[in-house]
Formats: C-alpha cells, structure tokens, sequence
C-alpha cells in the first residue's frame, strides 16, 4: 500500500496537502476546523508586526466563471489583522491539539533587519514547524516597499533572508512571485542567502476588467480598482512552469501551489518537483472537506503505479 506520509527538512507531514496562506488560515477556528477534516497542515495568513498600519479596501473580491465553476479569483486582500500575540497563543493550541499537523508561519515586514529579526524571535517561542517568508503579495502594500516589492528585487529578498535566517529556529522557506522575469534567478539568491526552501507561486498580478455598461472596473471600489492577485485554476499553467524551473535550477525542497483543484494538479506538481503542495482558492469556492478526494484519489494513483 502506498502511503501519503513524506518528510521535509526533518518536517513529518502525514500528507502533501497544505492549506496556503489565504483567508481560510485567517483563524485558528477555521485552521483548526480543516485539521480535523483532514489537511496535514496550513502556513498561516501572513503575520506582521503589530504596529504595521493596514486599511482594507471593500469589495476586495472579484471572480471569473465558466459552466458555474470558478476559473479565476482575483483579490486585493491584505495580511491578518490578529496580532503576534494572537497567533503565538493559537498555535500553541493546535500543536497540543493536533500535534501531528504541520504549522508553517508566514511573515512579512519592512525591509527593516530589526523589524524582521523581532517578529522572528517572537514567533521562535511558539511549536511552529517552519516560516514562509512572504515576499510574493502583488498587492501587499508596495506603497511600504513589502510583499512583491521585495521578491522582484534578489539582493534585497536575498538581505532579508540572511536577517531571518541568522535568528530563525526553525527552517526558512521563501515565497517566491510569479511576475518576474525569472523566478529561478531569484531562487538562487535567497539560496545562496541560506534560505531552506522555495515555495511557489503567489498570485499572479493581473487587472480584472472592464464592466461595458459602466464603464466601470469589474472590481469596483467606488469607480476605483487596482491590480490585484489572480488565483485558482487560470493560474495552474504558470505554476507548474514555474516550479519546473525553480527544480532545475535548485535542489531545495519546493512546496508548489498555484490552481490546484483535483489530486491530478497536485500529482502533476509533485512530478514537476514539489515535495508538498498548497490550496487556496479551491478550498474558499468549495469548502476544507475538498480534501478528503485529494486524499483518496493521490494515494489510488500512487497504489496503480
């Protein structure tokens, strides 16, 4: 029989499948609620620094349809909103509840070394199982010179992780953005920087249209827009060649994410190189139990090959 278990720098997973860091790991409620449905972990929604100013922006969601599916989500959302102390408290809560989930931390700050080097060793007292170093929002306040703003540019997402990494506890994986000339170049900077591992992709940056009637931008903020993060299954092209040429380019493992929204997806970026794989959108259109056939039908390819 074929089993679902795999091992990332010295990290058991029970299975692959890891909830992205999105709005359905907003919570320790929700993360907790998809532990028991079944995920082997979640990379929680990006902490900040407590004192980082964020001002949503409603509507911030806008979707593209086909046959009553989504095909594409795109999103102007910001980071959690919950405070450092918010986050600690919960994951040492699941980790005693569920301590065979992976717990990954997603952080994001200033490109500050004692902002990033705190926020670190704050979380360093927490059970996490690894950070995710979110340099990949396309909309993740650029205007403060985070998110995107960091991951187009290698000498800086290779500065940050050198800070993160000279004080982190546990591994360090860098997101990576798709917009960007060549994500494997940037790869092997944050590599050369001591970064552990790659996670691929983040939302690819796009504009969701024009309403004709109107006039008015399809994701309308009152007759304003901007450009936002496209996700779900119009993205899984540019995921798959990008985690494609991040394994040919480097040996660190690859938690690939992008579109997925059968087992097959998943299963087609394991052989690209992924050694786990991420959902997101999949799971906010049609609910955490998705899981359960990601599940049954990975470990059914696996038993027939």
């Amino acid at each position: 029989m074929a089993t679902l278990k795999t091992s990332i720098l010295g990290v058991e997973f029970e299975n692959p499948f890891l909830l992205a860091s999105a709005p359905p790991t907003a919570s320790i409620e929700s993360i907790d609620k998809a532990f028991e449905t079944g995920w082997g972990g979640a990379v929680l929604k990006t902490i900040t620094p407590d004192d980082l100013e964020m001002v949503e922006a409603s509507p911030r969601y806008a979707t593209i349809k086909e046959n009553g599916k989504v095909m594409c989500l795109q999103n102007i959302e910001l980071l959690s909103h919950e405070t450092v102390q918010y986050w600690i408290d919960g994951i040492k809560y699941l980790k005693e509840k569920h301590p065979s989930k992976v717990i990954i931390a997603s952080i994001m700050a200033p490109v500050d070394r004692i902002e990033w080097q705190n926020l670190v060793r704050k979380l360093n007292n927490s059970p996490i199982d690894a950070y995710e170093l979110n340099f990949s929002c396309p909309h993740g306040m650029p205007e403060k010179g985070i998110g995107m703003a960091i991951g187009t540019d290698a000498e800086i997402s290779a500065l940050i992780t050198s800070w993160v990494k000279s004080v982190a506890a546990k591994p360090v994986f860098v997101k990576l953005t798709p917009n960007v000339d060549n994500i494997a170049w940037i790869a092997n900077s944050v590599e050369r920087a001591g970064a552990d591992g790659l996670a691929a992709i983040n939302t690819v940056q796009s504009f969701m249209g024009i309403n004709l009637e109107t006039l008015e931008p399809v994701l309308n903020i009152d007759g304003h827009s901007t450009y936002g993060g496209l996700s779900g299954r119009a993205v899984k092209l540019i995921g798959f060649k990008c985690v494609a040429q991040l394994r040919q380019n480097s040996n660190l493992p690859i938690l690939g994410m992008g579109g997925i929204s059968s087992w097959e997806d998943a299963a087609q970026y394991i052989a690209l190189g992924s050694d786990a794989v991420q959902v997101c959108t999949e799971v906010m259109t049609n609910g955490y139990g998705i899981i359960n056939g990601l599940k049954s039908g990975l470990l059914n390819y696996l038993d027939e090959k």
